[in-house]
This record gives structure tokens, C-alpha cells and sequence, in this order.
């Protein structure tokens, strides 16, 4: 891979009052103007006296301020004796035990009448206990370029270009009107990997922010809790200024991490970045970063905290103009981001909203990647199969390419399995492609899992909601039903099978409700499953294994509901008249099929009950001579 030049900033070079740059880094300094510089002791005027109870523990600034109240309210319109008092209090060791009001102070001087005289970034915001308290609710597994995620998946250097341009282009577009660009996609295909690209190009053009990369496995980074902190840290780490804003409302509010995601957010982004806003102009905030990146929304583990946190973002960050940031989210088109898009939902209309499984087909770039990687196993293979210029074949790329369906997830769960070091690249790509359930070899192991958890997620949600119901008999009937096993084209429709099966009119959206990274609705309501895999999944027992429905039950239950659907009342027989010839077609064409299935079991378990007892009888012959 040849090297790229760094892409140069377009930001302007600006130099900020307050900052210095280093040679060679972005490192920016704090450095106060004269007029700031202040003598090693400071003048602190009390207008009554402080009433310091001796030895009092002063770890808890909270009960030190309720002491100074309670002494300033006992002395409060005394004539004070010794007015001038003068106290000066010099550093602690670190081995006393601190009984003054002022615990971490040191070098100062308290005068009659309260006046404290310090420059404007002393304080509290110096005190390092809240930026430390910002660490300990952070994820660093979630950053981009964390170790935990070492070698995370990106895309190739010359695949998935037009949609990088159009990310990246949108990203650097501070004029658009809209500052959300929301990406959903199948399981699979690829909106990691894009999101790891766009935040080392940002990164590389000095406009990227922050980053947080959610996993279901990682217990660290699959809640919304430490999404606000960890960004608001990324933001503090660009910026000096920043940093001693997000500190001092920490140590303001230690417990800003225990409420809502629109608090945290107004008093760790917002606030700070206001505050900045009024003491620097415009084209100067322009030299920020700008960027932030959120992965893998669906893998946060409650979808009402989902919500939670693109209602903040809505509330907090696209409501005000006063804020440079741009966002980009990508996730899988699950109920939260779903419904927020939606005509009611709270980001219609302000989000740039990219389908990609539907807007960019990805069998070209699936095609070179296949291509690439096979070829690069196979010079490095001992197998001079594999080292042959003919492999692997066109035919063979261009059967992973069709089942691959444009999703990146089975190209890559491909090339997984044939890099296997321990066997021949040649025998093992033969394996995927001749796979048959019968074989003891699982290339698509890793394929399986995401689907179980998938499916398995989906089941328990649905028949929380209906427990009466059974979640995969029905997927199974609405699959086989619409691949049109039994019937006639006119019940391949969801909605229209819906009467066959005794339901209401919107079931089946209902059903896929959790499934939409693998199956989407089209035109005339028809599913569109995204992964060819995933009905190769449905279909096989040893693939599926508990979640395995085998056809003659979904044969028998149709059946049984095309019955039931035909006793219903009046009503509803007026409604299903025109249909009724159709459904007995139907109802006979199943109960063939469930007859003939039966019979064939039954004759099978003849057939091998007739070889045991002739086995058995030919033992006994053998056993008598």
C-alpha cells in the first residue's frame, strides 16, 4: 500500500490570545496576560469573623461552607474587637492534618471585610479533583484510536470511496443547515468500518472532536453513561480553556454523572463552550475541532436510553446555533434512531439521513476486496493451488459476491475462515462453497452468532409484548408463506397473509420490529431480507439450532389458522368471500404437503425398523452356527 501525504488543514491559522503553539504538535499552553500575574500572597478582606472550629475535617467543602455560614451568622452586626485581622497561612506539609477553611490555599493573607482579590482562572477550576472525577466516569475503550480496540475494522484504501467523499464532504460542510448526519445500515454492512475511516480523515484534517464507539460486549462502553463525560473529555483535552470550564463544573456538581443525559450535556458541552463563545470571536471558535462520532447506537443496551440521547443531542447541540459541532451517528435501523426519523419523530427534518444498504451497492467493492485478500492467502500459502495464478477463480468470486447480498459481514466472514493457517486456503474456500448441512466444517460460525443474537434479541422483545404468540413459527410463516412454498402469489404479501393467519393488519411490522438490521419492508409490503445468508440461516437446522422451526410445523399451523379463518363470524366470512375458494386451494395444497411429509417419516421409520430386524435376525443365524 503506498504511503498518502497528510491532508492539510483548511482551517485558518489563527493564534489565539490567550495560547502558544509548540513546534510540532498541537499542544496549546496556558498563558496569562501581566495584568493577570498576582503576588504570591493574596489579600482577603473578612468582615466578620470566621468561626473555625479546631481540627475540623475539611474534606467536604459542603460542610466547611455551612461552618463559615453558621459562624457569620452569630457575628453578624457585632463590632469585631480585633478588626485588621490579619491571618497568614503558609503552605501545609502534606503530613498535618489540615483543620484551616481553606484546606488547599496556600500563601495568603484575610483582612477585615470580605474581599478576595484573585485572577479570573484561579479558583476552583484549578483544582484538579473535577477533571479527575470526569476520568473515572469515562470509556476509553470507546475512543477511536483506543488500544482496547486495537486493529478495529476500516475500509480498504480504494473501496467504499463515493460514500467516504460524501461523509467526509458533509462533515467539512460548516455551511448546511443541518448539523446531524444520521447513517443506518444492515448488520454487517460496513458502518463501522466507514466511521473508523471518517474519524482518522478527520483526524488527519484537525477537525475531529470526539469519538465514542459503543459495543453490546463491552460492559464499559454498551450504556449511555459514559458517553457525555467521554466526550466532554476529548473536548477538554483540544482546549486549555475548555478543560478548566468542564473541571470547575465538576467540582461545582460532583454528581452531574448521576442525572439526565440533557443535564449532563448543558453543563459539560453547552455551558463551557458559551462561557468560550463570549470571550473569543467567531472566526477564532472556528479553529476548534468540530467533528463528533458516535458508533453503533443499536449496540447501547436499553433503546429508551437510545432515545434519551438523541433527545439530548436534538435539545442541547442542533437547537443552538451558537455551537460549531457537527454529528455523525451511525447504527442500525432499530426502533430508537427509527422512530425519531420518522414524520413525528424529534430529528425529522434536521438530520442528513444516509440508507446505506439501500443507497450504495457495495458488490463492486465487496468484488476487489475478495479479490485482493484471497489472492494475498494464497501467495502466502504453502499450497501450490493457492499460489496459482487461477485462483481462485471468477466463478468462485463471483458466487461470494452474490451471496455476500452487498453486505461486507459475509465477505469478511469468508475471508476469516480461508485464512485458517493450519489448512489449505484451496480446500477451505471449497468448503463455503459447497457447504451442505451435513458437514462437520462451520465457515460461517461467526455469520451465525450475529444472527442468533439478533433473532434471539427480537423473540424475547416481541413476545414480552405478546406472550400468547410464538415469535420464529410466525417468522418461519411469513418467510415460507412469501417464497410462496405452499400457495398462490397472492399470499406472498405480508399484509395479506395476515388474514390467513388470523392477525391484525399491521402484524407483521410488528414482528420485524427488531429485525430491521436484517429484514426492511419494500413496495406492496413485501420483506426484503437483507442477507441471502440469513434465510440460508432460517432454513437450516444446524445453522439456526434452537431457533429452528422445520417446515411441517409451519405447514400445520397455516393449516390450522386457513380453518379458523373460514369459521370466523359473519362479519368477517363477508369480508373473506371473494377469497374463500382460494383458501381451500390453500388449506388442501398444506394438508397435501403435511400428508405426504407424514408418510414419508412414517415409511422411513418402517424402512429402518425392517433393517434393524433383519440385522438382528442375521445375528441370531450367525450367532446359532
Amino acid at each position: 500500500m503506498t504511503s498518502k501525504a497528510k491532508p492539510t488543514s483548511s482551517k485558518p491559522s489563527l493564534r489565539w490570545p490567550w495560547s502558544k503553539k509548540h513546534k510540532g504538535d498541537r499542544t496549546v499552553s496556558y498563558q496569562p496576560d501581566l495584568e493577570d500575574q498576582v503576588p504570591t500572597e493574596q489579600v482577603v478582606q473578612v468582615a466578620s469573623p470566621i468561626v473555625v472550629a479546631p481540627n475540623t475535617a475539611t474534606n467536604s467543602s459542603g460542610e466547611a461552607g455551612e461552618e463559615w455560614r453558621r459562624g457569620n451568622q452569630t457575628s453578624r452586626g457585632a463590632t469585631s474587637s480585633a478588626s485588621g485581622l490579619k491571618i497568614t497561612q503558609a503552605k501545609e506539609s502534606s503530613g498535618e492534618a489540615s483543620s484551616s477553611f481553606f484546606p488547599n490555599a496556600s500563601g495568603f493573607v484575610v483582612n477585615g471585610g470580605l474581599q478576595i482579590n484573585a485572577h479570573q482562572h484561579g479558583s476552583n477550576s484549578d483544582d484538579r479533583s473535577g477533571w479527575e472525577r470526569l476520568l473515572q466516569n469515562t470509556a476509553p475503550n470507546a475512543l477511536h484510536d483506543s488500544k482496547y480496540r486495537f486493529d478495529p475494522p476500516k475500509c480498504d484504501e480504494d473501496t467504499r470511496v463515493e460514500v467516504i467523499e460524501e461523509l467526509v464532504g458533509w462533515i467539512q460542510d460548516q455551511e448546511s443547515p443541518q448539523r446531524l448526519l444520521c447513517m443506518t445500515g444492515a448488520a454487517g454492512s460496513g458502518k463501522s468500518a466507514l466511521q473508523q475511516t471518517v474519524a482518522e480523515r478527520c483526524s488527519e484534517l484537525d477537525i475531529l472532536s470526539s469519538t465514542f464507539f459503543f459495543s453490546s460486549t463491552d460492559p464499559t462502553r454498551n450504556t449511555v453513561s459514559a458517553v457525555i463525560p467521554t466526550i466532554a473529555y476529548q473536548l477538554g483535552a483540544n482546549n486549555p480553556a475548555l478543560r478548566e470550564g468542564i473541571s470547575a463544573a465538576v467540582f461545582k456538581d460532583p454528581l452531574v454523572f448521576e442525572k439526565s443525559l440533557k443535564t449532563q450535556m448543558n453543563k459539560l458541552i453547552v455551558n463551557p463552550m458559551e462561557n468560550l463563545s463570549r470571550e473569543f470571536s467567531k472566526s477564532e471558535l472556528a479553529t476548534l475541532p468540530y467533528a463528533i462520532l458516535i458508533d453503533g447506537l443499536d449496540e447501547c443496551t436499553d433503546e429508551q436510553h437510545q432515545a434519551e440521547l438523541l433527545a439530548a443531542i436534538d435539545d442541547c447541540l442542533l437547537q443552538n446555533d451558537a455551537l460549531p459541532f457537527r454529528i455523525f451517528i451511525a447504527s442500525r435501523p432499530e426502533w430508537a434512531i427509527r422512530s425519531a426519523l420518522e414524520d413525528t419523530g424529534c430529528l425529522h427534518e434536521k438530520a442528513y439521513l444516509i440508507q446505506l444498504s439501500d443507497q450504495y451497492d457495495a458488490s463492486g467493492d465487496i468484488r476487489r476486496v475478495l479479490w485482493r485478500r484471497l489472492r494475498d492467502i494464497g501467495r502466502r500459502s504453502g499450497d501450490p493451488r493457492a499460489q496459482s495464478p487461477s485462483w481462485p477463480s471468477e466463478e468462485d468470486i463471483e458466487t461470494l459476491v452474490l451471496n455476500a447480498s452487498g453486505q461486507f459481514i459475509y465477505a469478511a466472514t469468508v475471508i476469516k475462515f480461508v485464512s485458517e493457517r493450519r489448512s489449505s486456503p484451496v480446500d477451505r474456500l471449497r468448503a463455503i462453497l459447497t457447504w451442505t448441512p451435513e458437514d462437520r466444517a462451520q465457515p460461517f460460525a461467526a455469520l451465525d452468532l450475529l444472527y442468533t443474537n439478533i433473532v434471539s434479541a427480537a423473540k424475547e422483545a416481541y413476545e414480552a409484548a405478546h406472550p400468547e404468540r410464538d415469535f420464529l413459527l410466525l417468522l418461519r410463516a411469513y418467510q415460507l408463506l412469501q417464497e410462496g412454498h405452499w400457495t398462490y402469489p397472492f399470499f406472498a404479501r405480508p399484509d395479506m397473509s395476515n388474514g390467513i393467519l388470523c392477525l391484525e393488519d399491521n402484524s407483521h411490522r410488528w414482528l420485524i420490529s427488531d429485525l430491521r438490521s436484517l429484514v426492511t419492508i419494500q413496495h406492496y409490503e413485501i420483506f426484503r431480507y437483507y442477507h441471502k445468508s440469513f434465510r440460508d440461516f432460517l432454513d437450516s437446522e444446524s445453522r439456526s439450532k434452537s431457533l429452528f422451526v422445520p417446515e411441517s410445523r409451519v405447514a400445520e399451523f397455516v393449516t390450522v389458522a386457513c380453518v379458523r379463518s373460514l369459521d370466523r363470524d359473519a362479519t368477517s366470512r363477508e369480508k373473506l368471500e371473494s377469497h374463500d375458494q382460494e383458501f381451500y386451494r390453500v388449506i388442501q395444497t398444506l394438508n397435501d404437503k403435511w400428508q405426504r411429509k407424514k408418510l414419508r417419516r412414517k415409511t422411513s421409520s418402517e424402512t429402518i425398523a425392517d433393517s434393524q430386524v433383519k440385522t438382528l435376525t442375521l445375528e441370531d443365524q450367525g450367532g446359532g452356527e
